[in-house]
Protein backbone atom coordinates (compact mmCIF):
# COMPACT_ATOMS: atom_id res chain seq x y z
CA UNK A 1 0.00 0.00 0.00
CA UNK A 2 1.56 3.02 -0.77
CA UNK A 3 -0.17 5.44 1.63
CA UNK A 4 1.12 6.31 4.56
CA UNK A 5 -2.13 6.86 6.59
CA UNK A 6 -4.38 3.95 7.68
CA UNK A 7 -7.87 5.38 8.21
CA UNK A 8 -9.81 2.22 7.80
CA UNK A 9 -10.52 -1.22 8.50
CA UNK A 10 -9.22 -2.19 4.88
CA UNK A 11 -6.60 -0.35 4.92
CA UNK A 12 -5.33 -1.86 8.08
CA UNK A 13 -5.79 -5.47 7.08
CA UNK A 14 -3.69 -4.58 4.12
CA UNK A 15 -0.59 -4.04 6.39
CA UNK A 16 -1.58 -6.28 9.57
CA UNK A 17 -2.32 -9.44 7.30
CA UNK A 18 1.14 -9.73 5.78
CA UNK A 19 2.43 -8.70 9.52
CA UNK A 20 0.70 -11.70 11.02
CA UNK A 21 1.65 -13.96 7.77
CA UNK A 22 5.63 -13.51 8.26
CA UNK A 23 4.84 -14.25 12.12
CA UNK A 24 3.67 -17.58 10.90
CA UNK A 25 6.42 -18.20 8.23
CA UNK A 26 9.45 -16.81 9.90
CA UNK A 27 8.45 -16.42 13.64
CA UNK A 28 8.78 -13.43 16.16
CA UNK A 29 11.95 -11.31 14.86
CA UNK A 30 10.08 -11.22 11.75
CA UNK A 31 6.58 -10.38 12.85
CA UNK A 32 8.81 -7.35 14.79
CA UNK A 33 10.21 -5.95 11.60
CA UNK A 34 6.93 -6.13 9.77
CA UNK A 35 4.79 -4.56 12.70
CA UNK A 36 7.30 -1.44 13.05
CA UNK A 37 7.70 -1.04 9.17
CA UNK A 38 3.66 -1.79 8.32
CA UNK A 39 1.93 -0.40 11.69
CA UNK A 40 4.47 1.49 13.80
CA UNK A 41 6.12 4.43 11.01
CA UNK A 42 2.76 4.83 9.84
CA UNK A 43 -0.22 7.53 10.71
CA UNK A 44 -2.60 5.21 11.92
CA UNK A 45 -5.45 6.18 14.67
CA UNK A 46 -5.87 4.53 18.10
CA UNK A 47 -8.81 2.45 17.66
CA UNK A 48 -7.50 1.05 14.52
CA UNK A 49 -4.29 0.01 16.44
CA UNK A 50 -6.41 -1.28 19.30
CA UNK A 51 -8.08 -3.28 16.64
CA UNK A 52 -4.28 -4.73 15.15
CA UNK A 53 -3.74 -5.45 19.14
CA UNK A 54 -6.68 -7.76 19.41
CA UNK A 55 -5.30 -9.70 16.24
CA UNK A 56 -2.59 -9.86 17.45
CA UNK A 57 -3.16 -11.51 20.54
CA UNK A 58 -5.56 -14.16 19.10
CA UNK A 59 -2.37 -14.79 16.99
CA UNK A 60 0.11 -14.42 18.84
CA UNK A 61 1.61 -17.95 20.73
CA UNK A 62 1.31 -17.14 25.00
CA UNK A 63 4.67 -17.46 25.43
CA UNK A 64 5.84 -14.98 22.64
CA UNK A 65 3.50 -12.38 24.06
CA UNK A 66 5.46 -10.78 26.54
CA UNK A 67 8.49 -11.14 24.32
CA UNK A 68 6.48 -9.32 21.61
CA UNK A 69 5.41 -6.28 24.55
CA UNK A 70 9.15 -6.19 25.19
CA UNK A 71 10.23 -5.55 21.80
CA UNK A 72 7.92 -2.84 21.40
CA UNK A 73 8.66 -0.93 24.57
CA UNK A 74 12.27 -1.24 23.14
CA UNK A 75 10.98 0.49 19.44
CA UNK A 76 9.75 3.34 21.58
CA UNK A 77 7.09 4.09 19.62
CA UNK A 78 3.65 5.79 20.75
CA UNK A 79 2.16 3.20 18.97
CA UNK A 80 3.79 0.79 20.36
CA UNK A 81 2.34 1.62 23.38
CA UNK A 82 -1.16 0.96 22.19
CA UNK A 83 -0.79 -2.26 21.16
CA UNK A 84 1.20 -3.13 24.66
CA UNK A 85 -1.86 -2.02 26.49
CA UNK A 86 -4.63 -3.75 24.50
CA UNK A 87 -1.91 -7.52 24.34
CA UNK A 88 -2.01 -6.91 28.26
CA UNK A 89 -5.52 -5.94 28.92
CA UNK A 90 -6.44 -9.49 26.95
CA UNK A 91 -3.95 -11.35 29.01
CA UNK A 92 -5.51 -9.57 32.43
CA UNK A 93 -8.43 -12.35 31.99
CA UNK A 94 -5.88 -14.98 33.15
CA UNK A 95 -3.81 -12.91 35.57
CA UNK A 96 -4.42 -9.48 35.80
CA UNK A 97 -1.46 -9.32 38.76
CA UNK A 98 0.98 -9.79 35.89
CA UNK A 99 -0.86 -7.75 33.51
CA UNK A 100 -0.38 -4.56 35.88
CA UNK A 101 3.48 -5.52 37.01
CA UNK A 102 4.27 -5.88 33.41
CA UNK A 103 2.49 -2.23 32.14
CA UNK A 104 4.55 -0.94 35.05
CA UNK A 105 7.59 -2.14 33.65
CA UNK A 106 6.89 -1.26 30.70
CA UNK A 107 6.20 2.34 31.88
CA UNK A 108 9.11 2.81 33.89
CA UNK A 109 11.21 1.95 31.21
CA UNK A 110 9.29 4.64 28.69
CA UNK A 111 9.94 7.09 31.20
CA UNK A 112 7.41 9.85 29.10
CA UNK A 113 3.63 10.77 30.16
CA UNK A 114 2.38 9.32 26.84
CA UNK A 115 3.61 5.91 27.74
CA UNK A 116 2.23 6.91 31.16
CA UNK A 117 -1.37 7.60 29.81
CA UNK A 118 -1.60 5.31 27.11
CA UNK A 119 -0.67 1.75 29.20
CA UNK A 120 -2.52 3.01 32.44
CA UNK A 121 -5.42 3.99 30.97
CA UNK A 122 -5.26 0.37 29.02
CA UNK A 123 -4.73 -1.61 31.90
CA UNK A 124 -5.00 -0.05 34.94
CA UNK A 125 -7.99 1.48 34.10
CA UNK A 126 -9.56 -1.91 31.98
CA UNK A 127 -8.48 -3.88 35.31
CA UNK A 128 -10.00 -1.22 37.53
CA UNK A 129 -13.60 -1.84 35.32
CA UNK A 130 -13.10 -5.70 35.03
CA UNK A 131 -10.91 -6.49 38.22
CA UNK A 132 -11.98 -4.26 40.73
CA UNK A 133 -11.26 -5.84 44.10
CA UNK A 134 -7.82 -6.79 43.09
CA UNK A 135 -6.70 -3.94 41.18
CA UNK A 136 -7.52 -1.68 44.20
CA UNK A 137 -5.04 -3.64 46.04
CA UNK A 138 -2.64 -3.11 43.86
CA UNK A 139 -2.96 0.61 43.00
CA UNK A 140 -1.64 1.03 46.90
CA UNK A 141 1.25 -1.46 46.60
CA UNK A 142 2.57 0.77 42.79
CA UNK A 143 1.44 4.43 44.51
CA UNK A 144 4.66 3.88 46.08
CA UNK A 145 6.39 2.65 43.01
CA UNK A 146 10.02 4.98 42.70
CA UNK A 147 8.92 5.95 39.15
CA UNK A 148 7.07 8.73 39.05
CA UNK A 149 5.63 7.39 35.40
CA UNK A 150 4.34 4.60 36.85
CA UNK A 151 2.19 6.39 40.26
CA UNK A 152 1.33 8.86 37.41
CA UNK A 153 -0.33 5.89 35.02
CA UNK A 154 -2.52 5.18 38.12
CA UNK A 155 -4.25 8.56 37.96
CA UNK A 156 -4.78 7.91 34.01
CA UNK A 157 -6.24 4.81 35.02
CA UNK A 158 -7.97 5.59 37.65
CA UNK A 159 -9.91 8.95 35.26
CA UNK A 160 -10.60 6.57 32.26
CA UNK A 161 -11.95 3.55 34.77
CA UNK A 162 -14.50 6.74 36.68
CA UNK A 163 -15.35 7.68 33.31
CA UNK A 164 -16.39 4.16 31.91
CA UNK A 165 -18.57 3.85 34.68
CA UNK A 166 -16.71 2.55 38.04
CA UNK A 167 -19.76 1.77 40.69
CA UNK A 168 -19.51 3.97 43.01
CA UNK A 169 -18.41 2.06 45.69
CA UNK A 170 -14.97 1.48 44.23
CA UNK A 171 -15.02 4.78 43.18
CA UNK A 172 -15.11 5.93 46.57
CA UNK A 173 -12.15 3.43 47.45
CA UNK A 174 -10.26 4.70 44.68
CA UNK A 175 -10.96 8.68 45.48
CA UNK A 176 -9.58 7.74 49.09
CA UNK A 177 -6.48 5.89 47.07
CA UNK A 178 -6.18 9.36 45.76
CA UNK A 179 -5.95 11.14 48.57
CA UNK A 180 -3.32 9.35 49.98
CA UNK A 181 -0.94 11.11 47.11
CA UNK A 182 -2.65 14.01 47.54
CA UNK A 183 0.61 15.59 48.89
CA UNK A 184 3.01 14.91 45.76
CA UNK A 185 5.22 17.13 45.07
CA UNK A 186 6.24 15.44 41.26
CA UNK A 187 4.54 17.25 38.37
CA UNK A 188 3.78 14.42 36.54
CA UNK A 189 2.17 12.35 39.68
CA UNK A 190 0.17 15.45 40.06
CA UNK A 191 -0.65 15.62 36.66
CA UNK A 192 -2.32 12.02 36.78
CA UNK A 193 -3.86 11.74 40.12
CA UNK A 194 -5.28 14.98 40.06
CA UNK A 195 -6.66 14.03 36.50
CA UNK A 196 -8.65 11.16 38.68
CA UNK A 197 -9.64 13.78 41.10
CA UNK A 198 -11.12 15.90 39.01
CA UNK A 199 -12.90 13.26 37.15
CA UNK A 200 -13.83 11.62 40.47
CA UNK A 201 -15.77 15.01 41.66
CA UNK A 202 -17.47 15.55 38.10
CA UNK A 203 -19.14 12.01 38.04
CA UNK A 204 -19.11 11.54 41.92
CA UNK A 205 -19.47 14.65 43.21
CA UNK A 206 -21.58 13.63 46.63
CA UNK A 207 -18.92 11.02 47.12
CA UNK A 208 -16.07 13.66 47.34
CA UNK A 209 -18.45 16.45 49.27
CA UNK A 210 -18.27 13.62 51.62
CA UNK A 211 -14.38 13.75 52.38
CA UNK A 212 -15.04 17.38 52.10
CA UNK A 213 -13.00 17.58 55.61
CA UNK A 214 -10.11 15.67 54.70
CA UNK A 215 -9.62 17.13 51.74
CA UNK A 216 -9.71 20.77 53.22
CA UNK A 217 -7.17 19.45 55.90
CA UNK A 218 -3.83 21.23 54.31
CA UNK A 219 -1.54 18.37 55.95
CA UNK A 220 -3.03 15.93 54.18
CA UNK A 221 -3.92 17.34 51.21
CA UNK A 222 -1.79 19.66 48.69
CA UNK A 223 -3.55 22.82 47.10
CA UNK A 224 -3.31 21.31 43.35
CA UNK A 225 -5.59 18.36 44.53
CA UNK A 226 -8.16 20.90 46.19
CA UNK A 227 -8.39 22.88 43.08
CA UNK A 228 -8.88 19.71 40.87
CA UNK A 229 -11.30 18.91 42.81
CA UNK A 230 -13.65 22.10 42.77
CA UNK A 231 -12.81 21.58 38.73
CA UNK A 232 -14.37 18.82 38.75
CA UNK A 233 -17.05 20.02 40.62
CA UNK A 234 -17.68 22.82 38.57
CA UNK A 235 -17.93 20.50 35.32
CA UNK A 236 -20.57 18.92 36.90
CA UNK A 237 -22.78 21.74 37.50
CA UNK A 238 -22.00 22.63 33.92
CA UNK A 239 -23.18 19.26 32.68
CA UNK A 240 -26.02 19.30 34.50
CA UNK A 241 -27.17 23.19 33.82
CA UNK A 242 -26.44 22.91 29.83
Amino acid sequence: MESTTITRTADLDAVLNPCLEAYQSHGLNQLIVEVNKGLLQTKIKFPLLEKAAHRLYRTLEHHHQLDFCQHLADLQSIGGNVLIGILLQNRSENDPGESIGKAAEYIAQGAQWYVSDIIGERVVGYNLLANPDITLTLLSQYGQHPSKWVVRSLGAGSHYAIKKGLPADYATKVFQFLITLAQAKDHHIKTGIGWAAKTSARYHPEMVLGHQQTIENKQLVGQWFRTKVRIGLGRRHYDQTH
